[in-house]
């Protein structure tokens, strides 16, 4: 899922990705966690991975493709208030 549309300055990274990262060999830790951030941040879709850092990834996707439909929704909301088309979230 590489987006060009909605680059991040930040993302989450909850503890569970950090123990699942853990059980990981030592050699294996820096793949997967550089697959999850880069995804995190840009939406890039990590190309070869090894079986372990594999399947931590695929277990910690879901967790931020739903936060990057969020990020993409509020940003969404807020251009939409800053052009006038709807009122401001909490106005009424």
């Amino acid at each position: 899922m590489e987006s060009e549309a909605l680059h991040r300055g930040q993302f989450t990274f909850y503890a569970s990705f950090f123990a699942a990262v853990e059980r990981l060999p030592k050699s294996r830790r820096y793949e997967a966690l550089s697959a999850i951030i880069r995804y995190g941040l840009d939406g890039v879709e990590p190309r070869e991975l090894s079986g372990a850092a594999a399947s931590v990834f695929a277990a910690v996707r879901p967790n931020l493709d739903s936060a990057r439909v969020k990020a993409a929704k509020r940003l969404a909301q807020k251009e939409a208030e800053t052009d006038g088309s709807v009122p401001p979230t909490g106005w009424l």
